[in-house]
Order: structure tokens, then sequence, then C-alpha cells
């Protein structure tokens, strides 16, 4: 949950950049517009982070099973 507020964070203030440089032309309500966006990209994010880390998980069990086959093989 920290991470994805931090992420939220970020990507909050990379909206309110984008619509002050024009992008509220596009978009009527700045704030609401804003928090929408950076919702979707944090979630995103999160979502990614979230998926790396458990793949980072896996290439460990993977390489603890590796070496368990290795032991056996070697006696």
């Amino acid at each position: 949950m920290k991470g994805f507020i931090q992420t939220f964070i970020i990507s909050f203030i990379l909206i309110i950049i984008f619509l002050f440089f024009g992008g509220y032309l596009i978009l009527q309500s700045f704030w609401l517009a804003s928090a929408c966006a950076a919702l979707a990209i944090s979630i995103l994010v999160t979502s990614f982070i979230h998926q790396e880390t458990k793949h980072e998980e896996l290439e460990a069990r993977i390489k603890a099973l590796e070496l368990m086959l290795e032991e056996k093989d070697d006696r």
C-alpha cells in the first residue's frame, strides 16, 4: 500500500504539470481530471511493480530447486 501511495503522488504531480501547460484546455475539471489520470497511472505502475516482485521471488525459488536437483545428482 505504501508503494501505491508513493506512485499515486508522483503520478498526480506529473499530471498536474501536464494539465498546467495546456492539458486543462482539453479537459474541463482540472482537479478531477488530474486525480483520475493519476489514479489510472498509479494502478498500472503498482501492478507492474508487484508483478516484478513476484517474478523475482519465482526466480529465487527456481534457483533453489535447481540447486537441490544438482545436489541429488552429485550423490
